[in-house]
């Protein structure tokens, strides 16, 4: 132990402190610890005080309410914690605090921590019930798409729905789906598309990538936007081994982007195929109950025919008769109308139809900017007339036409008697011409004619 010599000038209390700092905070100004967390206090201003402890020892810690606001994995007392920050003197009490600037877990990533907390809040607030997701529809009226507008993803999704079914239109949102704006972008074009008047079926994809990059469909905002949705939500992100919380929270998921559009649209040719067999089977099976019934119908009239046909025998065969046919007409009706809807809901979503009608909307909106271009052109001609009518009157040529005259010296107007003696030569422009003259007198004030 060494001890400052008698000659040599105290110290202070406040000047040994603010050395001590200066060493201290010097030489511990990125600290990483390991211990357990106790004496968790939220103070109302928002910062976080804690203390860190092991067998041995403990040291207090503060985390201000921005790093608080950053936290992605906040741990609960007890459990054990590695915290990285820098070792702060506060010199009024002699002390010293740890200003926390992350925390991680023990064992375990923080980006899992948070995922495995998120996901066991979700499954007990019920948004994993299979009970809750809604059923694709066989026929959309029109697929939206949140996904990058440059990535793979995009391409593979419209690729195979204009294949199995090119009539149906594609609704894409672009977002970004990897950085720190891509959890709010995906939220919006989930709750944007959901509004859309067309839109039956949302797909949210994008390609493989690691944990990190998959990790704006871990938020939390994002996972609530899809079980909120009416619309039903196909999730394709990554590949099939990749897992994110939206997977469990939709209302289908897909292996792939190109899964999840042959899980949106079904294959056209096939449908229509399926309507024609469906179409002959019920005509098949009409005439034949016609046929069976014609028959059986027969054998009553040949047994009645043999004997006695009294009208009240008959009446009771003439209304199963009716009743009959009026079944099979009810039928086919019912049957026909089911057709002419598929093939009206195929007409509206056929390609040409829709060309036709935006046809149609681009032809009365060149009509009405040719209207407008000559409305703005006559109001642009008349603005210019009045301009030229108002430059023509303030013209010196205008003065000159009135019976006014320029008076000059050299090349300089003559405004003032101060400007001209006698003697001096000036030359006087008129409406036709100019008149060189010679200064006579020169008087203040204007002379009258006699």
């Amino acid at each position: 132990m060494s001890f400052t010599p008698r000659h040599s000038k105290p110290l202070t209390i406040s000047e040994f402190t603010e050395q001590l700092k200066d060493v201290l905070e010097g030489s511990f100004r990125q600290v990483c610890l390991q211990g357990e967390l106790s004496n968790l206090n939220l103070h109302r201003s928002g910062h976080v005080y804690l203390t860190l402890k092991d067998k041995g020892a403990r040291i207090d810690g503060i985390v201000w309410r921005s790093t608080v606001e950053r936290l992605r994995y906040k741990p609960n007392s007890g459990e054990q914690i590695l915290v990285f920050g820098r070792l702060n003197v506060y010199p009024p009490q002699g002390s010293y605090k740890l200003i926390i600037e992350s925390i991680e877990p023990v064992g375990k990533g923080a980006l899992q921590a948070e995922f495995d907390a998120l996901k066991k809040r979700l499954k007990e607030e019920g948004l994993f019930s299979q009970e809750a997701k809604l059923k694709i529809p066989l026929l959309p009226r029109a697929v939206g798409v949140v996904t990058s507008a440059t990535g793979a993803a995009r391409r593979d999704i419209e690729s195979v729905i204009h294949r199995r079914c090119p009539q149906i239109p594609i609704v894409l949102y672009p977002a970004n789906v990897q950085g720190a704006a891509a959890t709010p972008q995906i939220t919006l074009g989930i709750q944007t598309l959901v509004n859309h008047p067309l839109v039956d079926v949302i797909i949210v994809g994008r390609g493989g990538g690691s944990m990190e990059d998959l990790w704006a469909f871990n938020a939390e905002s994002v996972c609530r936007a899809v079980a909120n949705s009416p619309v039903p939500i196909i999730s394709a992100i990554g590949h099939e081994t990749d897992v994110t919380l939206t997977d469990f929270v939709a209302d289908q998921r897909a292996p792939t982007p190109s899964a999840a559009a042959e899980l949106a649209v079904p294959v056209r040719d096939d449908l229509l195929y399926t309507i024609d067999v469906i179409t002959d089977r019920l005509t098949a099976s009409i005439n034949h109950r016609l046929t069976r019934s014609s028959a059986r119908f027969s054998v009553f009239e040949a047994r009645l025919n043999r004997g006695l046909t009294p009208a009240h025998l008959r009446r009771p065969i003439d209304q199963s008769l009716r009743s009959i046919e009026m079944l099979v007409h009810r039928t086919l009706k019912i049957e026909r109308a089911r057709l002419r809807r598929l093939d009206g809901s195929l007409q509206d979503t056929n390609p040409v139809t829709r060309i036709n009608r935006a046809r149609i909307r681009l032809n009365g909106q060149r009509a009405e900017l040719i209207r407008l271009g000559q409305l703005q052109l006559a109001l642009q001609r008349t603005r210019f007339e009045t301009q030229i009518a108002r430059l023509e009157a303030l013209s010196p040529m205008a003065s000159l036409q009135r019976g006014l005259s320029i008076t000059r010296k050299g090349y300089e107007v003559v405004r003032h008697f101060r400007q001209v003696e006698i003697g001096d030569r000036i030359q006087v422009l008129l409406s036709q011409g100019s008149v060189g003259a010679e200064v006579t007198d020169v008087h203040p004030d204007h002379i009258n004619e006699p």
